[in-house]
């Protein structure tokens, strides 16, 4: 008996009561399979006060409905509310530009949100185990991440807790045969579409022939990166408290205190990931740095960077985050690409660039500043080398440009004229002529930042 109860009595679920007091009320998010109905099985069978939610993602058919049908009856036996929501995963996906695995924790994770506030629960459970976190790591690993995202899935949050984070798939199916727990298998799970999948049932069995103790090993070393995390996060803090201030809405770092440091590589990855800086965009901001470049911008999802001659300027970035300002001493690097200017002087040893994504311009007929923006309806052009005016949209016909690019085309714009339909052709107005003596050239470069895996 005292085997059977072993998860029971030793459950992280006591940690939730720790975190959030004895009174806390659980709202449980159950999806029909072995880790979440052995999670509310331990809460129901542990006088919680608890409630049962469930998201259908519309994603298996007949096995989702059966898959809601046993959560409920399962809720239904131990007489606790029970909330259920039914989503249009792909759609989802589809408007948003994003994958089914993301889609469905959007989804999941603002919904139990929503039935948390509005009904009063205190915490979130849900049922990641070790053997998830491990996937998440190498998950992590194989994309790029940084120390962060090597540091496994977060146990507690402020309203989310994962009270099974310290025990192994294995421990969870024993416990679930020793209870006769009723559950349902994801068919989804046996494939191997998914990278996880893939984790799960051919690269993580070898490493377990390698070494039989290489789960709980992995375990103790995503421990030492968590602390090491927490070490970083806290240096980063002080240094930000002792070091920035505001101005308005803008937060300011002092370059000459970042270049001090001993360690700048890694403190100032960490300020920059706070304002949402991520991959390629970081290691360019901390080479301008190092290399004292100034006057170049940045962009995350919220903010905007500027290097000044003695500070970081991180400012909110402008509600219309497909437009973007610049003079001729700045550039501008963001999550998708980057946009390099500089001027050069047009003399006997002057050649033009013959490469589609370096514009060169006569910096005399240029109007300051100049706008790096989407494509708009009606926008038109000289194309250079023509006398008479195009439409864009009927350009994009000419050239065959599939309608996916056509919508993240970017264009730059001299008031109102079209300078370069970047990267295609630059516009015939402002070409490089016999009597232009200053050339502003510009480099542009496209590329993805590397993600990680949210939980």
């Amino acid at each position: 008996m005292a085997k059977k109860n072993r998860l029971l009595q030793i459950c992280s679920f006591k940690d939730a009561i720790r975190f959030a007091g004895s009174d806390c009320r659980y709202l449980l998010a159950v999806s029909g399979g072995i880790d979440s109905t052995v999670m509310a099985h331990l809460f129901l069978n542990s006088n919680c006060k608890c409630a049962i939610a469930h998201c259908n993602f519309s994603l298996r058919g007949d096995e989702s409905d059966s898959d809601e049908n046993l959560v409920r009856l399962f809720a239904e036996s131990y007489g606790v509310p029970f909330y259920t929501v039914r989503f249009d995963t792909e759609k989802y996906a589809a408007e948003n530009k994003i994958s089914i695995q993301i889609a469905a924790r959007e989804l999941r994770y603002k919904w139990l949100e929503e039935i948390r506030t509005v009904n009063g629960f205190d915490r979130i459970a849900v049922a990641h185990n070790s053997d998830d976190n491990l996937e998440t790591f190498f998950i992590n690993l194989s994309r790029g991440a940084g120390l962060n995202g090597l540091t496994g899935i977060p146990e507690n949050t402020d309203t989310v807790i994962r009270p099974l984070l310290g025990f192994s798939r294995k421990d969870i199916e024993k416990y679930a045969a020793a209870n006769s727990i009723r559950y349902r298998e994801d068919s989804s799970n046996l494939s191997d579409k998914y990278l996880r999948n893939k984790l799960r049932h051919l690269v993580l069995p070898v490493l377990d022939s390698i070494s039989p103790s290489f789960r709980d090993k992995a375990k103790e070393s995503i421990e030492y990166l968590n602390r090491a995390n927490r070490f970083i996060e806290t240096e980063t803090d002080i240094f930000l408290k002792r070091n920035s201030f505001t101005n308005g809405t803008d937060i300011l770092v002092p370059l000459a205190e970042i270049r001090q440091l001993h360690s700048k590589e890694i403190i100032l990855f960490y300020i920059l990931e706070i304002y949402g800086f991520r991959g390629k965009t970081i290691s360019n901001i901390c080479k301008c740095v190092d290399n004292a470049v100034c006057g170049k911008q940045f962009f995350s999802s919220a903010y905007s960077l500027l290097i000044d001659r003695t500070h970081l300027i991180i400012s909110p970035a402008a509600e219309n985050m497909s437009s973007y300002m610049l003079n001729k001493d700045t550039g501008i690097s963001t999550g998708t690409f980057e946009l390099h200017c500089e001027t050069v002087g047009k003399d006997a040893g002057f050649r033009l660039q013959r490469n589609k994504n370096v514009g060169e311009f006569d910096l005399s007929k240029l109007n300051f500043p100049l706008t790096l923006r989407t494509v708009k309806d009606g926008d038109w052009f000289i194309p250079l080398g023509m006398k008479g005016k195009k439409k864009l949209s009927d350009f994009f016909i000419d050239i065959k440009l599939p309608v996916t690019e056509k919508k993240r085309q970017l264009i730059l714009v001299s008031g109102e004229q079209t300078v370069w339909v970047v990267g295609l052709r630059p516009d015939e107005r402002f070409k490089v002529r016999e009597d232009t003596e200053t050339v502003l050239r510009m480099r542009f470069e496209r590329y993805t930042a590397n993600g990680e895996i949210p939980f």
